[in-house]
Order: structure tokens, then C-alpha cells, then sequence
């Protein structure tokens, strides 16, 4: 029996912990490709067929998600990308996410984060209108503006921890009084705050600092897991799998622009497939 996890397509209520488990073992693999649709990036044959921007980045997008479906267990698709179309980015958004097989997981990366009724109509574009199963927030304001993102089982949250950028040390590896680092305070913090709500907390931590997560992951050693930075970040699958060898909760591998923009011209959807399935025999050490 397929199940069906899209929210506006609910048949059987399952939790996000449920869609997690059963997307990677449907997939035999962590990934989630990454869909960051820049059209100044995409295959000439693409842009020659589609003159509008609109339907080229549903077209682009849609033919990605044809050739990786296979090897990936979900989609996350980058707000970013989609806003950048103007008037029509929420209608492109929408008919994305709805081309996504619903045995896949979807994850908005929005990196919100409000206060209040701002944070509620946000939950209600993506879980509600949307039907996305995960979204990434911003936790800097405070536990308060994830609650109403994590008041139902059936969705997940991963909210930014220790993430792959450089600039990252410029606050979240910062030392607070006693030693550790605001990272670590975040992860008490978060572990702390799921016994309090039904919806999944997970954190966005960074594979290009794999000498870092020790103190984060033993903060919260059972959160599921959003790991940035393989690929064309250049993180290592080898020394992400050594640090996350005593962790129990389960690790997303997102990929997007080595993935996506694999390949030539004319051969880029195969490329695109071959580049998936590379990344899944390279991911299959981080699937327990």
C-alpha cells in the first residue's frame, strides 16, 4: 500500500517520524535533492523550449525531480529560488511540490522565524496550503516561534544549529559563560523543548565541520538530523559517517547544485539521474 504524505493528500495519518523512515527505506537512501532553480544555470534546450521564466523553472524542476526520484528519499526546495520569480513564484512553488512523489518527504527551507501570528500564518502557507511534511526555521528569537510549527505529529522542523557556512562562527560557535558554544546551548535547548510538543525537532547542522559536532550531537543525541555542506561545499561522506556513528537519530543528506546542474546540454536529465545514483551509493554508509 502506498502511502500518501502530503498533507492535502493525507489518506493514512502518519507521523513526520513515519514519513521519515518509510521515504529512506522507499529509497534505500538519505538524500534529499535540492531544488535551487537558477535559470542563468539550466540547460540551453530548456531555455529555448520555455521562454517564460515560470515554466522553465517548473519544467527544470519537474524533469529533476523525474530523474532522481528513484535514489532520493524527498525534495528540499529552496524559498530563495521560487520568490525570486515575482508574482508567480507561490503558484510554481505549489505546482512543484505537487509533482513530488507523495512516498517522498518534502522540506520547504524557509528559515523562518516570528513571533506569534506572524508564525502561525506561516505554519499555515506550508503545512496548510502547501502540504509540505518539514521546514527549516531560524530559532534566534526563541523556542516560542517554533511551538505552532510543532503542535502536530504529522509535520517536522529543523531549525539551525551549526550550520556549513563560514560566517556560522560568528555567532553559533561563539562561547557562552561556563564553555560551550551557542550551538550547544541551542541543542540542550531544543532536546529540552521536543518532550513538550508532538511535532519532530530536528537540527541543521554542518558537514563541512565534522570536528565540531561531538558537543551538538551529544546535546541531543536522538534529533534528527538536516547535514548541509557535501557536495559542491566539499564536506567528506567518510568523516560525516565517523561523527555520526554513536548518533541515534536519523540524518538527511541534502544535495542540490551538484547534483542539478550535473552534465551537459543535451544528456543533462541523464546526467542528472547518473549524478543521484552516485550520490546515493556514496551516501548508503550514513543508512543504518
Amino acid at each position: 500500500m502506498q502511502l500518501h504524505f502530503h498533507t492535502h493528500n493525507v489518506d493514512i495519518p502518519v507521523t513526520f517520524s513515519e514519513k521519515l523512515d518509510h521515504a529512506i527505506a522507499g529509497s534505500g537512501s538519505p538524500l534529499l535533492v535540492g531544488l535551487d532553480p537558477d535559470p542563468a544555470r539550466m540547460p540551453l534546450h530548456l531555455i529555448d523550449r520555455y521562454p517564460d521564466i515560470s515554466d522553465l523553472v517548473t519544467a527544470f524542476c519537474l524533469d529533476v525531480i523525474d530523474a532522481t526520484k528513484d535514489n532520493a528519499c524527498g525534495y528540499k526546495l529552496n524559498l530563495a529560488f521560487f520568490e525570486a520569480l515575482g508574482r508567480r513564484a507561490f503558484g510554481v512553488f505549489a505546482d512543484v511540490v505537487n509533482a513530488i512523489p507523495k512516498n517522498r518527504l518534502v522540506l520547504a527551507d524557509a528559515k523562518r522565524g516570528d513571533i506569534g501570528n506572524t508564525a502561525g500564518k506561516y505554519r499555515e502557507a506550508f503545512f496548510g496550503q502547501f502540504g509540505v511534511d518539514a521546514i527549516t526555521l531560524s530559532p534566534f528569537m526563541g523556542l516560542e516561534t517554533m511551538a505552532g510549527f510543532l503542535d502536530d505529529d504529522r509535520f517536522g522542523v529543523f531549525a539551525l544549529t551549526l550550520t556549513s557556512n563560514p560566517g556560522s562562527a560568528d555567532i553559533m560557535e561563539q562561547q557562552l559563560e561556563g564553555g560551550k558554544t551557542v550551538s550547544v546551548h541551542l541543542a540542550e535547548q531544543f532536546r529540552a523543548f521536543q518532550q513538550t510538543v508532538p511535532g519532530t525537532l530536528g537540527m541543521v547542522i554542518g558537514a563541512t565541520k565534522p570536528e565540531k559536532l561531538s558537543p551538538v550531537l551529544a546535546a541531543y543525541p536522538e534529533a534528527p538530523l538536516l547535514i548541509p555542506g557535501i557536495g559542491a561545499q566539499g564536506g567528506s561522506v567518510d568523516q560525516l559517517a565517523l561523527a555520526l556513528k554513536n548518533h541515534a537519530g536519523t540524518a538527511l543528506i541534502p544535495i542540490s547544485r551538484d547534483i542539478i546542474y550535473a552534465g551537459s546540454d543535451f544528456s543533462w536529465k541523464e546526467d542528472v539521474a547518473t549524478r543521484a545514483a552516485w550520490y546515493k551509493e556514496q551516501l548508503s554508509k550514513l543508512v543504518v
